[in-house]
This record gives structure tokens, sequence and C-alpha cells, in this order.
């Protein structure tokens, strides 16, 4: 009987056992910042946490919106009034993370049970874009005359920079002068991003394309591209015009360079895209002869190379062009001198020997390379020099090898013999010296 009371105490009522079993209670699940947005590569780091009245582990599972799972653990990070306590957990979201509606929910688990509490959220992906070759031509332009602006809009992606059609691209223009951009026109990026617009020109500045974003991509901003807007009838004028070296040898590269202005509003400035011609008049003529050409560079700038082959004159000239005026550079001379005649060389002291010498044995040949100095016969050091020779018999001279003179001019070789014969030396020349040979010397091979 005791122990049947006993048992009949320990049977509660199923209210008395659910509270005293009773699994966590999460609440107060929040999503830091919320929506999630995805800026760039480096990715958002979002903070999850949740409330709950007791637990021993805890953790957060995520549900993409195409229905799959992931998930991480949560820390118990404060204790709070209640006996209450406040778990938290971290995630990055990266570029490979989906946009659309997530949905995250906490668990927290104790002796008794484990409770879950859930939240949705939105998870936004914000690309990147580049408005690529923007540019403006033509450059310069005259007056009243249509300017095309035209570019390219593209957007990062999972898959890399792609076109990004059907954008709104806005045409700025700044004045001379003026401190800051307005708006003129506007294109839709077609299929390939592509944009374009035709402006009237009527003053100098500088254009740029604006991209002002929307809820998945950046706003961008173009390089700017000055254009010069050239007045009916303008002069111009080559300055710093100048052709070096000088003086120069004869076959040197002569470079002859300069700018090309225009008068403008705001003064002389210099006007790129324009063709200038290199003309020369040697001494003794009265004409002027076209060497070269080149095309003006940002700031006016020209450089054209020549080769210096006589002394005389050189100028730039520009022909004009429509609503540009032609000029003329002013002449510069330049001294171009001729290399001196190549010097006189002689082979004395030529010797083949032993003579006669055995069938396989060695025929040596010496002598001595010279040249003239203008004064006096002097030795012609480290030179090379060919032997050659010729059967008793033959007509046709053979090439045996190469020797290089010494310090003194001297040269010494040998090989063997297996003809009688002819031996001789001979010296090819250079750019400073002549050739020459030396006389031939017989030499019988005895077998």
């Amino acid at each position: 009987m005791a122990m049947g009371a006993g048992a009949l105490t320990l049977v509660t009522s199923p209210a008395s056992a659910g509270a005293a079993l009773a699994a966590p209670d999460v609440s107060s699940v929040e999503v830091s910042p919320s929506p999630v947005v995805v800026e760039n590569k480096d990715g958002k780091s979002v903070t999850f946490s949740f409330v709950v009245d007791g637990a021993t582990s805890g953790g957060f599972t995520l549900r993409r919106p195409n229905g799959s799972h992931t998930s991480f653990d949560a820390k118990k990070v404060e204790d709070l009034s209640g006996g209450k306590q406040k778990w938290q957990g971290t995630r990055t979201f990266g570029r490979s993370d989906a946009p659309g509606d997530w949905k995250v929910t906490a668990k927290a688990t104790s002796v008794v049970g484990t409770g879950t509490a859930s939240k949705n959220f939105q998870v936004k992906q914000v690309w990147e874009t580049d408005l690529a070759g923007f540019g403006a031509s033509p450059e310069p332009i005259d007056q009243g005359d249509t300017l095309t602006l035209r570019g390219r809009l593209l957007i990062n992606s999972t898959d890399g920079w792609r076109s990004y059609k059907g954008q709104k691209v806005y045409i700025a223009f700044r004045a001379e002068g003026s401190s800051g951009y307005k708006r003129v026109d506007y294109d839709y990026t077609d299929w390939k991003g592509r944009f374009s617009a035709g402006v009237k020109a009527e003053g100098d500045g500088w254009w740029r394309a604006e991209y002002d974003g929307s809820s998945v991509a950046h706003k961008s901003v173009s390089d700017s591209d000055q254009v010069d807007v050239l007045r009916k009838s303008t002069s111009s004028r080559i300055v710093g015009f100048d052709v070096a070296p000088d003086p120069a040898d004869q076959g040197d590269e002569l470079t002859a360079r300069g700018r090309l202005q225009i008068d403008t509003s705001h003064g002389w400035d210099g006007i790129r895209g324009r063709k200038v011609n290199l003309l020369f008049k040697p001494d003794g003529s009265r004409s002027w002869q076209f060497v070269a050409y080149d095309w003006t560079g940002r700031g006016g700038w020209f450089s054209i190379d020549a080769q210096a082959e006589k002394s005389g004159w050189y100028r730039a000239e520009f022909r004009g062009s429509k609503g540009v005026k032609g000029t003329s550079s002013r002449a510069v001379y330049v001294t171009v001198k001729q290399p001196p005649a190549p010097a006189d060389t002689r082979i004395i002291k030529f010797n083949a020997y032993p003579e006669p010498v055995k069938y396989g044995k060695y025929v040596k040949n010496k002598g001595k390379l010279q040249i003239w100095d203008g004064d006096h016969w002097t030795s012609y050091d480290h030179k090379k020099v060919a032997l050659y020779f010729k059967r008793a018999g033959h007509s046709n001279w053979e090439y045996v090898k190469t020797v290089r003179t010494n310090g003194s001019g001297n040269f010494w070789t040998q090989v063997k013999a297996w003809h009688s014969g002819y031996w001789k030396i001979r010296f090819k020349g250079n750019d400073e010296a002549e050739s020459s040979a030396s006389r031939s010397d017989y030499v019988k091979v005895k077998k």
C-alpha cells in the first residue's frame, strides 16, 4: 500500500508534466543588417541573434531561395534578466549567394528538448558597373557640326563582366571655364551594352557618360574626353620646332619635333589628329623635298624621324584642314659630316714555310697587317685575316681558315700540307679600312 501510494504520487497531470519538461522558448530572432546587400567581392558580414530562456547549445539554419539549406553554430553572448540568454552567430554573404527571399531558423537545445523560431529576410546583390571605351569624335570639331559620343556599359556578374542592356546612360558636358557637368542627352544601351548620342558642338570642353545605377547595379562615371571646337578659319602655328642631333654623321637618325597650335577663344592651344609634313632642302638646292610625316598627338606634339644624308635645311609644314589655316615652322639647318674614306691596308713579310715540306706535315704562314694612318704605315691589330690555298695546276683559290692579328698586327698559323701549291693571306676590309692581300708563296710537298 505504501508503494502504491508512492507510485500514485509520482504520476502527475499532463499539464504539470508539460510545464516541468518544456523545451526552450526561442524568441526575438533578428538579422542585422536587413536586408542583406552584397555590394562587392568582399561580401557582407551578417549577424543573426535570438533570445532563449535557457539552453546548452544553439545554431542557425538558412533556407536559400531554391530550397536548399546551410547551417552554422550560435554562441551565448549575454545573460539577460529573468533567466533569459542572448545567442548570436555570424555569416558572410558573398557573390555566390543568390538574391531573393531567405529564411533563418534559430534553434536552441537544453536537457529537456529543442526550441525553434524563424524569420524571413531578403538578400540583394548589387554589382559593379563600368562605362568602357567612352570617346567623342571627331576631335577637334568645327563649330556647329555634330559630335558623336559613344561607349559601352558593362556589369560584373558571377560569370564575369558582360554587356548590360536596356539601361539609361546620360551624356554630360562641362564647358571650358565651368565648374560642373551638365547632362545634355541620353541613350539606352543595346544588347551589347552600347550607347551613342549625337550632340551639336558649340564650344570647347569635356564630355563624359554617367550611369545612375539601379537596385542591382552600382552607378558609374566614364573617363572624360576633351574636345576642341574650331571656329571658322582658325589660324595655326608650329612652335618649338627643332631637329637633332646637329651636327650629325652621315647615316645617323635625325628626329624633328615640334607642336602644332590653333588660335582658340582661350588662347593658343595644341591640336591633335592633324598631319604635319617634314621638308628638306639640301645645300645648293632651291626646292624643298618631302621627307616624312606624323600625326599630331595630345597637345599638338609631333615627332618625325629622318636619315641624315646631306647638310641642309629642315622645316615642318601643316597644309591646313577644314576650318584651320595652314602654316610652316621656322627652318633649321643641320650639318651632316661625311665619313672619312677608308684607309689603305697592306700585308707585309708574308711567308709560307718550310720549303719544301713533307707530306702530312705542317706548313706555317706568317706575316703582318698594316694600315695607313695618313702619315705612315702602322700595325693593324686584332683584325681577322683569311688564309687561302691554290693547288699547283689549278686556277681556283680555296678558303682554308681565319686567324686574328695580335697587338702588333702580326699573324701566324699552320695547317697540314697534302698538296704542292700557292698560299696567300687576304684582309676583307671594313668601314674604316680597304681590303688587301699578300703576295702568293709556293710550297712544294714531298711525298
